[in-house]
């Protein structure tokens, strides 16, 4: 049973209290029964020295007289005994009480008497049944005389003096228990609270403070746990200030963080990791079988949580590239860090992809004007020879310019460069001129337009929209046959889905565009490579477009210049059939009512 402090105090106080009147109600019956006994002791002793002096003085008197005198003048027993120990005179009238002539010299007092002439004893009397005081004395004629004096009245003053003592005792003990429970109320009233305070402090309420307005040590002590509080809600404050801020930092980052238990089970993982290994909000029951069953993931885990530090090495895990870094936790457990380098692996693919293909595609034209060059230094060269040679040589240089041209227009356009600035570009005139640039005599290629209402014009850069529709009206005439023909064609496009980058580099919502197609009745591309046809030197039919002059980057070039208005291009080809491309510009905006 648990006891409060208050009530500890106030039991203390009680029996404290109840001991001390105890102890007063004892030594207060002893000094006072000590003391009336010394007061009758006095009194009877004078009482027997005059007695004894009566006896002396009345040698004519026999001593059962002198007893039964001296008794009825002081009110004693008295008891006169010889020397061998008969009684030979008694005060008492009742002789069954005090028999003449029985032998005394076993009583102390009388015993004491007759060898040191005084004697002195408090015991209970054998006739009377009572407790007595006795002093006897030796008397000039050799006898003892004796006066006995019953206690029973010392008994009962004794008593009744107990029962008031006993009587202001309870008061006392009633009062002190008042006190002593008010007292401990007070005292533990400040420690309670406190006692509160601390336990609130201990389960997280650090808003609590104890209230007291004492001078004493209780207000010290009061004083300092709420010090003690402020202090630690400051820290608490401060320590969440920087595990807020680590968390932001942690999950702002772009490499991937996966925090692990010692028995390898998943504690936290900011967004990036999630994403890559896919993880959603699982935590805690997450083994490193359930994030990723490579094995080099597996053993970065395993090296990590036997406590070796991990250095940078990359692994591969759902189609992702990964450089990943483990270190081992003082406590058990690891931190693994992963960056995403897959876009970096892809960049280092498209360079080496670009490199490969650019150098191929500048090595064919300088084989050709280095041969035909060699050629034309041989003086015996028949003269038709020489102009032929010339023109292949002339257009191979042309070839070699145009792959240059574009390579540099795609590094400005990549590079940002280039800057919009859009302008109302009518479809019509700009495609008709386009168009006349184009090599149609010997394949007599028609050009049709079908631009709907409201989409005759576009919101763009108008230098762009003419190398958009240059490039992929030279692709549709280098892969049409004979007598085609090529459709520049307009429709209503999505609506508030895109934005527009305006001239000096910022976006604005554009609320319309306009869908643009170039359409052809070539060959057409197989399915397998429309994914591909607006990357760089990419051919769907290589010798093919060689053989027709391209370049390999109009596609490349149109792509990038269409994104940097906001819009997007798409391919659809059937084979024998046809190719289109589609491509979304900014519509016109609205033109502003007319005001009345």
């Amino acid at each position: 049973m648990r006891i409060r402090a208050d009530q500890q105090l106030f039991l203390s106080y009680l029996v404290l209290i109840s001991l001390l009147t105890l102890a007063l109600s004892v030594g207060a019956d002893s000094l006072l029964r000590r003391h009336l006994l010394g007061s009758i002791e006095l009194e009877l002793r004078r009482e027997l020295e005059l007695g004894r002096v009566v006896y002396d003085i009345s040698p004519d008197l026999t001593p059962d007289s002198v007893a039964v005198l001296v008794g009825t003048l002081s009110g004693r027993r008295v008891t006169i005994v010889d020397p061998e120990g008969r009684a030979v005179g008694e005060s008492s009238e009742s002789p069954a009480d005090a028999p003449i002539g029985n032998d005394y010299r076993n009583r102390p007092e009388i015993s004491a008497a007759l060898e040191n002439g005084e004697g002195r004893a408090v015991r209970r009397s054998e006739q009377l049944d009572d407790e007595h005081l006795y002093l006897a004395t030796r008397t000039g004629r050799g006898d003892i005389m004796r006066l006995g004096m019953p206690l029973s009245d010392i008994s009962a003053a004794l008593a009744s003096v107990q029962r008031g003592i006993l009587w202001v005792a309870i008061g006392a003990v009633f009062l002190a228990a008042l006190f002593s429970f008010g007292f401990s109320l007070a005292v533990t009233r400040p420690l309670r609270r406190i006692g509160d305070a601390a336990r609130a402090l201990a389960a997280g309420d650090l808003s609590r403070r104890v209230k007291l307005e004492r001078e004493d040590e209780l207000g010290d002590l009061g004083l300092a746990l709420n010090t003690l509080a402020d202090e630690l809600q400051r820290r608490l404050a401060q320590l969440e200030g920087e595990r807020a801020e680590m968390q932001a930092l942690i999950d702002s980052m772009s490499e991937g963080v996966l925090a692990v238990g010692p028995n390898g089970t998943l504690r936290r993982s900011n967004p990036a990791a999630s994403r890559m290994f896919a993880l959603g909000s699982r935590t805690g029951s997450v083994t490193p079988e359930m994030i990723s069953r490579r094995p080099d993931f597996l053993r970065l885990v395993s090296m990590a949580l036997e406590g070796q530090g991990v250095p940078a090495r990359e692994l591969s895990t759902g189609g992702m590239s990964l450089l990943a870094t483990a270190h081992p936790l003082p406590d058990g457990g690891a931190v693994l860090v992963f960056l995403d380098i897959s876009e970096l692996r892809r960049l280092e693919g498209v360079r080496r992809d670009f490199v490969a293909n650019a150098s191929h595609e500048l090595k064919t034209p300088l084989t050709v004007i280095r041969g035909y060059s060699e050629t034309l230094l041989d003086p015996e060269l028949p003269p038709e020879l020489v102009g032929r040679f010339a023109e292949i040589v002339k257009a191979n240089a042309d070839r070699l310019q145009r792959i240059v041209d574009d390579l540099l227009d795609l590094s400005r356009l990549e590079g940002g460069g280039w800057q919009v600035e859009p302008a109302l570009v009518p479809l019509d005139p700009a495609a008709r001129e386009i168009w006349r640039t184009q090599t149609l005599a010997e394949k007599e290629i028609e050009l049709r337009l079908d631009l709907s209402q409201g989409h005759e014009e576009v919101w763009a850069d108008p230098e762009a929209v003419r190398q958009i529709l240059s490039n992929l009206f030279s692709n549709a005439v280098r892969y049409s046959p004979k007598g085609g023909v090529v459709t520049l064609r307009t429709r209503d496009g999505a609506v508030g889905q895109h934005v527009q980058r305006a001239g000096d580099g910022a976006y604005a919502p554009v609320n319309r565009w306009t869908v643009v197609e170039v359409e052809d009745q070539g060959s057409g591309i197989p399915a397998v490579h429309l994914s591909r046809i607006f990357e760089r030197f990419y051919r769907a039919d290589p010798a093919r477009a060689r053989e027709d002059g391209g370049t390999g980057l109009g596609l490349s070039i149109v792509k990038h210049l269409v994104e940097s208005h906001g819009g997007w291009t798409e391919a659809e080809s059937r084979v024998g059939v046809g190719t289109t491309i589609r491509f979304v510009l900014p519509a016109p905006p609205p033109l502003p009512s007319p005001s009345l």
